[in-house]
Protein backbone atom coordinates (compact mmCIF):
# COMPACT_ATOMS: atom_id res chain seq x y z
CA UNK A 1 0.00 0.00 0.00
CA UNK A 2 2.81 2.49 0.89
CA UNK A 3 4.41 1.59 -2.34
CA UNK A 4 1.26 2.03 -4.35
CA UNK A 5 1.20 5.74 -2.37
CA UNK A 6 4.71 6.57 -3.72
CA UNK A 7 4.14 5.71 -7.30
CA UNK A 8 0.94 7.40 -7.14
CA UNK A 9 2.59 10.76 -5.41
CA UNK A 10 5.44 10.45 -7.90
CA UNK A 11 3.17 10.25 -10.48
CA UNK A 12 0.86 13.45 -9.58
CA UNK A 13 4.20 15.53 -9.01
CA UNK A 14 5.54 14.52 -13.00
CA UNK A 15 2.05 15.73 -13.61
CA UNK A 16 1.87 18.83 -11.82
CA UNK A 17 5.45 19.44 -12.67
CA UNK A 18 4.74 18.93 -16.88
CA UNK A 19 1.89 21.15 -16.14
CA UNK A 20 4.02 24.10 -14.55
CA UNK A 21 6.52 23.85 -17.33
CA UNK A 22 4.30 23.75 -20.21
CA UNK A 23 2.21 26.78 -18.20
CA UNK A 24 -1.52 25.13 -19.34
CA UNK A 25 -4.94 27.01 -18.88
CA UNK A 26 -7.87 25.66 -18.77
CA UNK A 27 -10.20 28.86 -19.60
CA UNK A 28 -13.54 30.11 -20.83
CA UNK A 29 -16.52 32.12 -20.76
CA UNK A 30 -20.17 31.95 -20.18
CA UNK A 31 -22.71 34.45 -21.69
CA UNK A 32 -26.37 34.27 -21.58
CA UNK A 33 -29.11 36.96 -21.66
CA UNK A 34 -32.71 37.85 -22.96
CA UNK A 35 -33.47 39.21 -26.69
CA UNK A 36 -36.03 40.55 -28.60
CA UNK A 37 -36.17 40.66 -32.54
CA UNK A 38 -38.27 42.42 -34.59
CA UNK A 39 -38.56 41.96 -38.59
CA UNK A 40 -40.75 44.54 -40.68
CA UNK A 41 -40.77 42.80 -44.32
CA UNK A 42 -42.38 45.91 -45.76
CA UNK A 43 -43.12 44.67 -49.40
CA UNK A 44 -41.56 41.48 -49.09
CA UNK A 45 -43.44 38.83 -50.85
CA UNK A 46 -45.57 36.22 -48.79
CA UNK A 47 -43.73 37.42 -45.75
CA UNK A 48 -45.21 38.73 -42.39
CA UNK A 49 -43.66 40.99 -39.70
CA UNK A 50 -42.34 37.92 -37.04
CA UNK A 51 -41.26 39.37 -33.86
CA UNK A 52 -39.22 37.05 -31.42
CA UNK A 53 -37.96 36.70 -27.89
CA UNK A 54 -35.75 34.07 -26.28
CA UNK A 55 -33.24 33.40 -24.18
CA UNK A 56 -29.61 33.08 -26.31
CA UNK A 57 -26.56 32.83 -25.65
CA UNK A 58 -23.35 35.24 -27.35
CA UNK A 59 -25.11 38.72 -27.56
CA UNK A 60 -21.91 39.85 -26.41
CA UNK A 61 -19.92 37.12 -26.90
CA UNK A 62 -19.17 33.86 -28.14
CA UNK A 63 -19.51 31.26 -24.76
CA UNK A 64 -16.66 29.28 -25.20
CA UNK A 65 -14.45 26.51 -22.97
CA UNK A 66 -10.65 26.22 -23.86
CA UNK A 67 -7.05 25.04 -23.27
CA UNK A 68 -4.14 26.70 -23.81
CA UNK A 69 -0.63 26.07 -23.34
CA UNK A 70 3.44 27.04 -23.84
CA UNK A 71 6.82 26.08 -23.39
CA UNK A 72 10.09 28.01 -23.61
CA UNK A 73 12.47 26.33 -25.70
CA UNK A 74 15.32 28.11 -25.05
CA UNK A 75 17.16 30.52 -27.47
CA UNK A 76 14.10 33.36 -27.60
CA UNK A 77 11.87 30.23 -28.95
CA UNK A 78 8.54 29.56 -27.30
CA UNK A 79 6.11 26.45 -28.44
CA UNK A 80 1.89 26.91 -27.73
CA UNK A 81 -0.83 25.42 -28.62
CA UNK A 82 -4.50 26.84 -28.39
CA UNK A 83 -7.80 24.33 -28.27
CA UNK A 84 -11.13 26.12 -28.00
CA UNK A 85 -14.63 24.44 -28.05
CA UNK A 86 -18.02 27.14 -28.76
CA UNK A 87 -21.41 26.04 -26.95
CA UNK A 88 -24.60 27.89 -27.03
CA UNK A 89 -24.92 28.29 -23.10
CA UNK A 90 -28.56 28.42 -22.52
CA UNK A 91 -29.18 24.51 -24.18
CA UNK A 92 -25.63 23.61 -23.45
CA UNK A 93 -25.16 22.27 -27.39
CA UNK A 94 -21.84 22.83 -29.66
CA UNK A 95 -21.89 25.50 -31.42
CA UNK A 96 -19.74 24.63 -33.73
CA UNK A 97 -18.21 21.94 -36.30
CA UNK A 98 -15.70 20.06 -34.45
CA UNK A 99 -14.98 19.26 -30.44
CA UNK A 100 -12.41 22.28 -31.33
CA UNK A 101 -14.62 24.40 -33.79
CA UNK A 102 -13.42 28.30 -32.80
CA UNK A 103 -9.80 27.31 -32.63
CA UNK A 104 -7.21 24.37 -32.76
CA UNK A 105 -3.86 25.74 -33.27
CA UNK A 106 -0.51 24.74 -32.58
CA UNK A 107 2.27 28.15 -32.73
CA UNK A 108 6.05 28.59 -32.37
CA UNK A 109 7.31 31.79 -31.58
CA UNK A 110 10.74 33.81 -31.67
CA UNK A 111 12.32 36.79 -32.89
CA UNK A 112 10.91 36.02 -36.29
CA UNK A 113 7.35 36.43 -35.06
CA UNK A 114 4.67 33.92 -34.55
CA UNK A 115 3.50 31.38 -36.78
CA UNK A 116 1.03 29.16 -36.38
CA UNK A 117 -1.36 25.95 -38.07
CA UNK A 118 -4.34 24.98 -37.75
CA UNK A 119 -7.65 25.91 -37.45
CA UNK A 120 -8.46 29.64 -36.87
CA UNK A 121 -10.37 32.76 -37.75
CA UNK A 122 -9.28 34.98 -39.89
CA UNK A 123 -7.65 38.27 -39.66
CA UNK A 124 -10.85 40.34 -40.81
CA UNK A 125 -12.78 39.51 -37.97
CA UNK A 126 -12.42 39.66 -33.90
CA UNK A 127 -12.06 36.23 -33.53
CA UNK A 128 -8.80 33.96 -31.98
CA UNK A 129 -5.68 34.42 -32.29
CA UNK A 130 -4.68 35.86 -35.35
CA UNK A 131 -7.48 38.56 -35.24
CA UNK A 132 -6.92 42.23 -36.11
CA UNK A 133 -9.73 43.48 -37.60
CA UNK A 134 -11.27 45.29 -34.89
CA UNK A 135 -12.66 48.33 -37.06
CA UNK A 136 -15.28 49.35 -34.94
CA UNK A 137 -16.57 49.85 -31.43
CA UNK A 138 -18.52 46.46 -31.31
CA UNK A 139 -16.07 44.35 -33.93
CA UNK A 140 -17.87 41.42 -34.98
CA UNK A 141 -19.55 40.70 -31.34
CA UNK A 142 -22.52 41.92 -29.97
CA UNK A 143 -24.79 39.47 -31.66
CA UNK A 144 -26.30 41.37 -35.09
CA UNK A 145 -25.81 45.29 -33.19
CA UNK A 146 -23.52 47.09 -34.71
CA UNK A 147 -21.65 44.24 -36.02
CA UNK A 148 -19.43 45.17 -39.14
CA UNK A 149 -20.13 41.76 -40.78
CA UNK A 150 -23.41 43.53 -41.99
CA UNK A 151 -21.69 46.65 -43.71
CA UNK A 152 -18.81 44.76 -44.91
CA UNK A 153 -19.17 42.42 -47.56
CA UNK A 154 -19.79 38.78 -46.97
CA UNK A 155 -18.36 35.58 -48.68
CA UNK A 156 -16.36 34.85 -46.37
CA UNK A 157 -16.40 32.54 -43.27
CA UNK A 158 -15.08 33.61 -40.01
CA UNK A 159 -13.05 30.56 -39.55
CA UNK A 160 -11.02 27.97 -42.20
CA UNK A 161 -9.56 24.88 -41.53
CA UNK A 162 -5.93 23.58 -42.90
CA UNK A 163 -4.69 27.49 -41.55
CA UNK A 164 -1.12 28.77 -41.99
CA UNK A 165 -0.58 32.11 -39.81
CA UNK A 166 1.88 34.35 -39.59
CA UNK A 167 2.47 37.49 -37.58
CA UNK A 168 5.75 39.85 -37.68
CA UNK A 169 7.52 41.82 -34.61
CA UNK A 170 7.27 44.80 -34.49
CA UNK A 171 9.42 47.38 -36.62
CA UNK A 172 8.38 51.10 -34.97
CA UNK A 173 4.81 50.21 -34.44
CA UNK A 174 4.22 48.41 -37.66
CA UNK A 175 3.41 44.79 -37.52
CA UNK A 176 3.27 42.02 -40.58
CA UNK A 177 0.00 39.74 -40.76
CA UNK A 178 -0.42 37.00 -43.48
CA UNK A 179 -2.51 33.78 -43.52
CA UNK A 180 -3.74 31.23 -45.79
CA UNK A 181 -5.79 28.44 -45.70
CA UNK A 182 -6.10 25.34 -47.73
CA UNK A 183 -9.64 24.99 -47.39
CA UNK A 184 -11.73 21.39 -46.57
CA UNK A 185 -14.19 23.69 -44.32
CA UNK A 186 -16.90 21.44 -42.84
CA UNK A 187 -20.47 21.94 -43.68
CA UNK A 188 -23.86 20.14 -41.71
CA UNK A 189 -20.80 17.72 -40.45
CA UNK A 190 -18.95 17.53 -43.69
CA UNK A 191 -15.70 18.27 -45.19
CA UNK A 192 -16.53 20.23 -48.08
CA UNK A 193 -14.47 19.57 -51.40
CA UNK A 194 -10.74 18.26 -51.03
CA UNK A 195 -8.04 20.23 -49.40
CA UNK A 196 -5.94 22.21 -51.22
CA UNK A 197 -7.69 21.52 -54.15
CA UNK A 198 -10.46 23.49 -56.61
CA UNK A 199 -13.30 21.94 -55.16
CA UNK A 200 -12.79 23.64 -51.95
CA UNK A 201 -12.87 27.28 -50.61
CA UNK A 202 -9.39 28.47 -50.16
CA UNK A 203 -8.74 31.95 -48.04
CA UNK A 204 -6.06 34.57 -47.99
CA UNK A 205 -5.21 37.72 -46.48
CA UNK A 206 -2.54 40.26 -46.24
CA UNK A 207 -2.62 43.01 -43.05
CA UNK A 208 -0.64 45.72 -41.93
CA UNK A 209 -1.61 47.38 -38.10
CA UNK A 210 0.30 50.19 -36.80
CA UNK A 211 -0.23 51.08 -33.25
CA UNK A 212 1.27 54.50 -31.56
CA UNK A 213 -0.06 55.45 -28.21
CA UNK A 214 -3.53 56.13 -28.48
CA UNK A 215 -3.52 55.54 -32.05
CA UNK A 216 -4.49 52.24 -33.98
CA UNK A 217 -4.62 52.04 -37.59
CA UNK A 218 -5.49 48.69 -39.72
CA UNK A 219 -5.06 48.25 -43.26
CA UNK A 220 -6.34 44.52 -45.15
CA UNK A 221 -6.51 42.85 -48.25
CA UNK A 222 -7.97 39.23 -47.98
CA UNK A 223 -9.87 37.29 -51.02
CA UNK A 224 -11.16 33.51 -51.17
CA UNK A 225 -10.62 31.68 -54.11
CA UNK A 226 -13.53 30.09 -54.55
CA UNK A 227 -14.37 26.22 -55.12
CA UNK A 228 -15.48 25.25 -58.65
CA UNK A 229 -17.25 22.25 -59.72
CA UNK A 230 -17.76 20.97 -62.90
CA UNK A 231 -21.58 21.39 -64.74
CA UNK A 232 -21.69 24.26 -61.66
CA UNK A 233 -21.38 28.18 -62.23
CA UNK A 234 -18.17 28.93 -61.35
CA UNK A 235 -18.59 31.65 -59.09
CA UNK A 236 -15.37 34.65 -59.25
CA UNK A 237 -12.94 35.18 -56.41
CA UNK A 238 -14.31 37.45 -53.56
CA UNK A 239 -12.05 40.30 -53.15
CA UNK A 240 -11.88 42.97 -50.29
CA UNK A 241 -9.59 45.76 -49.20
CA UNK A 242 -10.77 46.95 -45.33
CA UNK A 243 -8.87 49.99 -43.65
CA UNK A 244 -9.92 51.99 -40.17
CA UNK A 245 -8.41 52.67 -37.16
CA UNK A 246 -8.78 54.09 -33.62
CA UNK A 247 -7.39 56.54 -31.30
CA UNK A 248 -8.01 56.53 -27.45
CA UNK A 249 -8.16 59.90 -25.82
CA UNK A 250 -9.16 58.98 -23.11
CA UNK A 251 -12.85 60.69 -22.68
CA UNK A 252 -13.58 59.03 -26.07
CA UNK A 253 -12.10 56.44 -28.33
CA UNK A 254 -13.70 56.70 -32.31
CA UNK A 255 -13.78 54.28 -34.56
CA UNK A 256 -13.73 54.89 -39.00
CA UNK A 257 -13.16 52.31 -41.29
CA UNK A 258 -14.57 51.27 -45.01
CA UNK A 259 -14.40 48.94 -46.85
CA UNK A 260 -14.40 47.77 -50.73
CA UNK A 261 -15.83 44.22 -51.94
CA UNK A 262 -16.07 42.57 -55.39
CA UNK A 263 -17.78 39.48 -56.14
CA UNK A 264 -18.77 39.40 -53.11
CA UNK A 265 -22.48 38.13 -50.75
CA UNK A 266 -24.54 40.87 -48.55
CA UNK A 267 -25.22 38.87 -45.23
CA UNK A 268 -28.68 38.81 -43.79
CA UNK A 269 -29.06 39.69 -40.59
CA UNK A 270 -32.50 38.47 -40.13
CA UNK A 271 -31.55 35.05 -41.10
CA UNK A 272 -31.02 33.82 -37.81
CA UNK A 273 -33.86 34.77 -36.17
CA UNK A 274 -36.88 34.01 -38.71
CA UNK A 275 -37.91 31.41 -41.46
CA UNK A 276 -36.78 33.56 -44.94
CA UNK A 277 -37.09 30.39 -47.09
CA UNK A 278 -38.39 31.41 -50.47
CA UNK A 279 -38.07 34.73 -49.69
CA UNK A 280 -36.97 36.87 -53.23
CA UNK A 281 -35.50 39.13 -51.12
CA UNK A 282 -33.52 36.71 -49.04
CA UNK A 283 -32.32 34.75 -52.08
CA UNK A 284 -31.32 37.66 -53.56
CA UNK A 285 -28.48 38.94 -51.23
CA UNK A 286 -27.06 35.19 -51.06
CA UNK A 287 -27.68 34.00 -54.81
CA UNK A 288 -25.61 36.53 -56.59
CA UNK A 289 -22.05 38.28 -56.48
CA UNK A 290 -22.50 41.80 -55.43
CA UNK A 291 -19.45 44.95 -55.88
CA UNK A 292 -20.18 47.66 -53.74
CA UNK A 293 -18.75 49.51 -50.47
CA UNK A 294 -19.24 50.03 -46.87
CA UNK A 295 -18.64 52.94 -44.21
CA UNK A 296 -18.55 52.60 -40.15
CA UNK A 297 -18.12 55.28 -37.76
CA UNK A 298 -18.13 55.07 -33.74
CA UNK A 299 -17.14 55.52 -30.73
CA UNK A 300 -16.78 54.20 -27.21
CA UNK A 301 -16.55 56.38 -23.73
CA UNK A 302 -16.62 55.54 -19.97
CA UNK A 303 -20.06 56.65 -18.79
CA UNK A 304 -21.41 55.94 -15.03
CA UNK A 305 -18.35 53.15 -14.12
CA UNK A 306 -19.13 51.39 -17.42
CA UNK A 307 -18.19 51.29 -21.37
CA UNK A 308 -20.70 52.67 -24.21
CA UNK A 309 -20.22 51.89 -27.21
CA UNK A 310 -22.32 53.67 -30.54
CA UNK A 311 -21.87 52.75 -34.03
CA UNK A 312 -23.66 53.97 -37.34
CA UNK A 313 -23.06 52.01 -41.18
CA UNK A 314 -23.85 52.21 -44.31
CA UNK A 315 -23.60 49.70 -47.41
CA UNK A 316 -24.16 50.24 -51.26
CA UNK A 317 -23.78 47.59 -53.53
CA UNK A 318 -24.74 46.64 -57.34
CA UNK A 319 -25.42 43.04 -57.84
CA UNK A 320 -23.38 41.93 -60.31
CA UNK A 321 -24.33 40.60 -63.91
CA UNK A 322 -25.27 36.69 -63.06
CA UNK A 323 -26.50 33.52 -65.60
CA UNK A 324 -30.06 34.21 -66.99
CA UNK A 325 -30.31 37.87 -66.21
CA UNK A 326 -27.26 39.52 -67.95
CA UNK A 327 -29.47 41.70 -70.15
CA UNK A 328 -31.57 43.18 -66.93
CA UNK A 329 -30.43 46.53 -65.05
CA UNK A 330 -28.12 45.57 -62.56
CA UNK A 331 -29.88 45.33 -58.76
CA UNK A 332 -29.26 47.92 -56.12
CA UNK A 333 -28.98 47.09 -52.60
CA UNK A 334 -28.48 49.86 -49.59
CA UNK A 335 -28.21 49.01 -45.75
CA UNK A 336 -28.10 51.98 -42.96
CA UNK A 337 -27.62 49.96 -39.58
CA UNK A 338 -27.18 51.72 -36.33
CA UNK A 339 -26.33 50.25 -32.38
CA UNK A 340 -25.98 51.34 -29.45
CA UNK A 341 -24.07 49.33 -26.25
CA UNK A 342 -23.49 49.55 -22.70
CA UNK A 343 -21.28 46.85 -20.44
CA UNK A 344 -20.85 47.04 -16.57
CA UNK A 345 -17.91 45.44 -14.88
CA UNK A 346 -19.21 43.90 -11.43
CA UNK A 347 -15.67 42.69 -10.93
CA UNK A 348 -12.70 41.82 -12.96
CA UNK A 349 -14.23 38.68 -14.60
CA UNK A 350 -17.84 39.52 -14.51
CA UNK A 351 -19.81 42.13 -16.50
CA UNK A 352 -23.87 42.86 -17.49
CA UNK A 353 -24.58 44.21 -20.56
CA UNK A 354 -27.00 45.89 -22.58
CA UNK A 355 -27.66 46.68 -26.32
CA UNK A 356 -29.84 48.00 -28.94
CA UNK A 357 -29.58 48.55 -32.99
CA UNK A 358 -32.04 49.19 -35.51
CA UNK A 359 -31.08 47.74 -39.59
CA UNK A 360 -32.93 49.54 -42.54
CA UNK A 361 -32.74 47.84 -46.10
CA UNK A 362 -33.33 49.16 -49.50
CA UNK A 363 -33.49 46.13 -52.08
CA UNK A 364 -34.15 46.82 -55.80
CA UNK A 365 -34.19 44.03 -58.69
CA UNK A 366 -32.73 44.61 -61.89
CA UNK A 367 -35.85 42.71 -62.93
CA UNK A 368 -38.73 45.09 -63.92
CA UNK A 369 -41.26 42.31 -62.60
CA UNK A 370 -40.03 42.68 -59.08
CA UNK A 371 -40.62 45.44 -57.20
CA UNK A 372 -38.14 47.09 -54.33
CA UNK A 373 -38.21 45.52 -50.87
CA UNK A 374 -37.26 47.77 -48.09
CA UNK A 375 -37.57 45.01 -44.81
CA UNK A 376 -36.25 46.82 -41.41
CA UNK A 377 -35.74 44.50 -38.26
CA UNK A 378 -34.46 45.93 -34.62
CA UNK A 379 -32.70 43.87 -31.96
CA UNK A 380 -32.01 44.53 -27.93
CA UNK A 381 -30.80 42.64 -25.48
CA UNK A 382 -29.57 42.20 -21.84
CA UNK A 383 -27.37 39.75 -20.25
CA UNK A 384 -24.81 38.68 -18.15
CA UNK A 385 -21.22 37.03 -19.06
CA UNK A 386 -18.68 35.24 -16.41
CA UNK A 387 -15.02 34.76 -17.89
CA UNK A 388 -12.57 32.77 -16.25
Amino acid sequence: MFKKSLIAVAALSALAGSAMAADVQIYGRIDTGLRLTGVNYDSVANMDDETNFEMASGNYTGSRLGIKGSEDLGNGLTVGFVLENGFDSDTGAQKYDGLFGREAIVYLEGDFGKIAAGKMGIMNSTAGSFAIGNFNPFGTGWGEVGSQNQIWGAGFETRYNNMISYRSPDFAGFKVHAQYSFGGNFKDGKVVGEEGKTTTNRYYGLGVTYTNGGLNLIGIVDSVNEAQKAGEYEKEDTFRVTVGGSYDFGVVKPYLAAAYFKDGQINNPFKAHVDVTGAAYASGLTNKDWEGYGVTLGATAPVLGGKAHAMVGYLDAEGEDTEGNGYWPKDDFKRWLVGFGYEYSLSKRTTVYADAGYFKDEYKSGSENIEKSAPDAYQAAVGLVHMF
